[in-house]
């Protein structure tokens, strides 16, 4: 599913996920989320289902963006895909 990011409700605090030796990625909404769910996930599928269930409701404007990033860091933990934030640059 592809939503203009214009057109979804961005996160309060983005989350910050890193695939194995791959630079880190900032995910803003549910649509970029999803978007990741469908073509970078690796690990635990366990969780995985639900929150592309979720995030797609959010897309759809049908539960709060904020729930579908509870979801989205759920099944991130549960897959123990890494989840520190880029090291600040000074």
């Amino acid at each position: 599913m592809s939503v203009p990011n214009e057109l979804v409700e961005p996160w309060h605090e983005p989350v910050y996920v890193q695939v194995e030796a791959r630079g880190p990625q900032i995910i803003h909404n549910p649509a970029e989320a999803l978007e990741f769910l469908a073509n970078d996930w690796v690990g635990s599928r366990r969780k995985h289902s639900f929150a592309r269930e979720i995030c797609s409701a959010a897309v759809r404007n049908q539960i709060s963006s904020d729930t579908a990033r509870e979801a989205f860091l759920q099944a991130v933990l549960d897959a123990k895909i890494n989840t520190r934030a880029p090291d600040s640059q000074q």
